[in-house]
């Protein structure tokens, strides 16, 4: 039986370079790809899975790990520059 590390290890290349195709930043894809494969760890079917339903379940994962991290520093951003228009208005 194969253990869910040495499954999770075979898939991390390829869940930053989904994550960094989608971020095109180093460090958000990074995270985005530690969130996937955390996420995919949890999963308690992986170790049944098989290969292709693996990079599946990984892809779904990613795409929705780095979806979140765009939306979450795109609010970021929204607000830093309403406090800017803010503070210049004072």
């Amino acid at each position: 039986m194969i253990r869910r590390i040495d499954i999770l290890r075979s898939l991390e290349l390829e869940a930053y370079r989904m994550a960094y195709y989608l971020l095109e930043a180093e460090k958000p894809a990074c995270e985005a790809a530690k969130q996937a494969l955390l996420a995919l760890y949890a999963c308690s079917e992986l170790p049944e899975l098989s290969p292709a339903d693996r990079r599946a379940a990984l892809k779904r994962l990613v795409m929705h790990a780095a979806v979140a991290r765009f939306a979450r520093r795109k609010l970021e951003a929204n607000e830093e520059a309403n406090n800017q228009r803010t503070a210049r208005r004072q």
